[in-house]
């Protein structure tokens, strides 16, 4: 027990992250109010790409019953949960599930910039929500294809 906590306590606060070329980052933000076969089918997804799963806070404020929900997620499935509010504001999330494919664009803290990103909502398929923004066809569209790539690479296997 003590091994499986501390691996998801690295999960929970790891920066995991999808990165395609060098060119984006794919996200995927989910929340403990949402049911909990969606949230496993969406870890499932994440896990397919190397997508990290975005929670914003901790249930009731506690890292205890956060731990808990995970881990009684996790135990039939893969994948965990990262704990980042900041994305959250930065891509300016307010519902949930959402996929994000975003630049990877750095900024120096002397410059001013502007995320390029696309998002889609609702809880429909990691494979329906990368085709929208596919069809989307702007800078982000060859991120979203080889994650697309993969997904059926990993279910033709």
């Amino acid at each position: 027990m003590k091994k499986r906590l501390l691996v998801f306590i690295m999960v929970l606060f790891g920066s995991i992250g999808s990165t395609y070329a060098g060119e984006g980052n794919i996200y995927i933000f989910v929340s403990f109010s949402m049911p909990k076969e969606s949230i496993k089918e969406w870890m499932n997804a994440a896990q397919e790409i190397g997508a990290p799963l975005i929670i914003r806070g901790l249930v009731h404020n506690s890292f205890k019953e956060t731990i808990q929900q995970v881990s009684t997620l996790t135990q039939d499935n893969r994948g965990g949960v990262q704990l980042n509010p900041t994305l959250f504001q930065r891509f300016q999330i307010d519902k949930v599930p959402a996929v994000v494919v975003a630049n990877n664009e750095k900024c120096l803290p002397t410059q001013t910039c502007r995320d390029e990103y696309d998002v889609v909502y609702g809880n429909v398929t990691l494979s329906y929500a990368l085709k929208k923004i596919a069809d989307r066809k702007d800078a982000l569209s060859s991120t979203v294809l080889l994650a697309l790539t993969k997904l059926r690479e990993t279910h033709a296997s």
